[in-house]
């Protein structure tokens, strides 16, 4: 393993160690390690209680190595396996977490949100970005289709929010799906109509509904149950948040949670994140250091 330079406290290093200038200029490219086991063998007791501090104590740890520098703590984790880098993503609070999507461009950002993230964060992403009657109007006719016609839509739900669409609205849906003409006009009585339909043709009465009915239908829809927003596909959405420049998108990250975040920083290529993990809290650090990367300490060259 190469040797890992950090800008560490050298001051502290000889202080703690008893030694001299004159006698660290000795020691210069060596690592800590080596250092202090070089004072070891020269009968310095000091060493010997320091190394017994550096490899316990994550305070002294965090002073010799400086580890409250981005810059020193990127040195370190750019030393960890990539493999392993992104199981130290759980140690970054969330707004650190979305800092870390600002390095992925707005396209890989998209394709990311709709792999990874639950519907309802998707959702409520593009709540961020845009009102419900945008999102309605930006939303494709294809869409509302397929929402009509979605097995996991309540059916009685369906139902009573159709028994407050205009009677116009669905004397045309049922004429289209039937060919037959219709002339009535009393709410109740077109309901019914439609109840007595055979399940292709209310299929087709529903299709045949007008999109901005369908868009007004959904809405109403959304007053009483909002999760009815998540039987839109993630695509929809995203589709509507990549029409927009990406700083305009960005507030949009504010709904993702934890896992999601983790997820997606995961695929950070290795600089990258070890850029994002310098953001985890020096204790922390230190603490992971002194439990889990005990041989990168040894690497560590002071400077």
């Amino acid at each position: 393993m190469a040797p890992i330079t950090i800008d560490s406290n050298m001051r502290l290093l000889q202080s703690k160690l008893n030694i001299t200038s004159e006698r660290m200029m000795n020691y210069t490219d060596k690592t800590v390690d080596e250092i202090i086991e070089a004072e070891k063998k020269q009968g310095n007791t000091k060493a010997a209680e320091f190394e017994k501090q550096l490899t316990h104590n994550p305070d002294v740890l965090i002073k010799s190595y400086r580890l409250d520098e981005p810059g020193n703590k990127f040195n370190i984790l750019s030393q960890i396996p990539q493999q392993e880098q992104p199981e130290l993503l759980e140690y970054l609070e969330d707004d650190d977490l979305r800092l870390g999507l600002n390095f992925f461009s707005q396209e890989q950002l998209l394709k990311l949100i709709e792999d990874i993230a639950p519907i309802e964060e998707v959702v409520n992403a593009a709540m961020v970005c845009f009102t419900l009657p945008k999102i309605m109007e930006m939303m494709p006719d294809k869409e509302l289709n397929n929402f009509v016609l979605n097995k996991d839509l309540d059916p009685a739900f369906l139902m009573k929010s159709l028994e407050k669409m205009d009677p116009e609205v669905l004397a045309v849906m049922i004429e289209t799906a039937t060919g037959n003409p219709v002339v009535e006009e009393d709410p109740k009585k077109l309901i019914e109509m439609l109840k007595g339909l055979d399940d292709d043709t209310y299929k087709e009465a529903l299709v045949a509904m007008d999109p901005d009915a369908k868009r007004l239908m959904v809405m109403n829809m959304y007053e009483q149950d909002e999760e009815v927003m998540q039987l839109f596909p993630a695509d929809a959405y995203t589709t509507m948040l990549g029409s927009i420049e990406k700083n305009d998108m960005m507030p949009c990250v504010s709904a993702f949670q934890t896992e999601s975040l983790i997820g997606m920083n995961s695929e950070l290529p290795p600089e990258l994140m070890s850029i994002v993990l310098t953001q985890i809290d020096p204790k922390d650090f230190a603490k992971i250091l002194i439990k889990e990367y005990p041989e990168l300490l040894e690497q560590i060259v002071a400077a």
